[in-house]
């Protein structure tokens, strides 16, 4: 039964990383799923417990069965997901913009910002967002959420598909999950979209009172909050988001916040998209994550003048690119 466990597994592991490439997810918050291998591995009875060459045959058929219908199951069903967030943090868009290009349905909770009364009662006194529950597992942090939804086979299915779809120019220019989230380009311009693009969006959107309210007013639709409660966030939250913004500047020895968005995007319109020479950042016909994060940043302000100024006003292979995305990302078509 040993060996037989040994020739499954090797017959297995190379299978399974071909077909689904699942990365092993690793937090210490929470233990580590099993992969579908080693699930069915699990299924096989110990040495002791064969006889015969019939029962261990009759047992490999029936771990290869329980294999192949837990497979697919996981192929077929798409987590449930949860998401926790604030209507216009950037880590939360990226989130949310990942979750719908993989045509995944989700939830989103808009959460407090003053008191985090949505998160406290079960989230173990993590109170950041985003936040999610997969399949009902606790995943805190946008790095997090997207790992696990990366290594989740139905994601591996279904965006293999679409890209086999979508990428039609041979082999060598077809996405796969390693380029899509592991290439240096990837990695690149998701580190950008994190690192530098968000924190710039603070400064650009609460740099004053005035604006600062303004990008508050997405709490007047959120219809979990009473009258009472959207109007001390929007003006609580105003205040304390344009000081939180006058930090930011400080630290980062930003004098014009506008200034330092548009050389931003210059330098992504020039270095990652080529002067308009490549459609996306991949360099292929699909976006890669680095789009995706990219994207997600930047529509976390759509309808604030911030967002006019240095999308729409702006035009040029920037808004181009906007427009593509907008369409892969969201399905349909932008407003002009």
């Amino acid at each position: 039964a040993d060996s037989i466990k040994t020739m499954v597994a090797s017959t297995i592991a190379p299978i399974m990383s071909r077909t689904v490439g699942r990365r092993t997810l690793v937090a210490a918050s929470r233990p580590s799923r099993p992969t579908a291998a080693q699930v069915a591995l699990d299924d096989l009875p110990p040495s002791n417990a064969l006889g015969s060459t019939s029962k261990v045959a009759k047992s490999t058929l029936d771990c290869t069965s329980t294999f192949a219908t837990r497979y697919f199951t996981a192929l077929t069903i798409q987590p449930e997901i949860k998401l926790y967030q604030y209507h216009i943090c950037p880590f939360c868009n990226i989130t949310k913009s990942l979750l719908s290009y993989s045509h995944l349905d989700f939830k989103t909770v808009e959460v407090n910002p003053l008191t985090k009364a949505e998160l406290k009662s079960w989230s173990g006194g993590y109170t950041k967002v985003p936040i999610a529950l997969i399949d009902k597992e606790q995943v805190n942090g946008s790095e997090e959420i997207i790992d696990s939804i990366l290594s989740s086979p139905h994601v591996h299915h279904t965006l293999g598909a679409r890209w086999l779809k979508e990428c039609t120019n041979g082999d060598e220019n077809r996405m796969t999950m390693q380029q899509f989230l592991k290439s240096e380009n990837a990695i690149k311009w998701l580190r950008f979209a994190r690192d530098d693009l968000a924190t710039l969006l603070y400064p650009n959107i609460c740099g004053t009172l005035s604006d600062s309210f303004d990008a508050f007013r997405y709490v007047k639709n959120v219809d979990s909050f009473t009258n009472l409660q959207k109007i001390y966030i929007q003006w609580f939250g105003a205040v304390a988001m344009h000081f939180a913004a006058s930090k930011i500047k400080s630290k980062r020895n930003i004098t014009d916040e506008r200034v330092c968005l548009i050389e931003a995007l210059d330098n992504f319109e020039k270095e990652g998209l080529q002067d308009g020479i490549i459609s996306y950042l991949s360099g292929v016909q699909c976006p890669n994550m680095g789009d995706v994060a990219v994207f997600g940043v930047l529509n976390s302000v759509e309808g604030l003048n911030a967002h006019n100024d240095v999308i729409h006003s702006r035009g040029g292979h920037v808004k181009e690119w906007y427009d593509r995305m907008y369409q892969q990302v969201l399905g349909k078509g932008i407003e002009q």
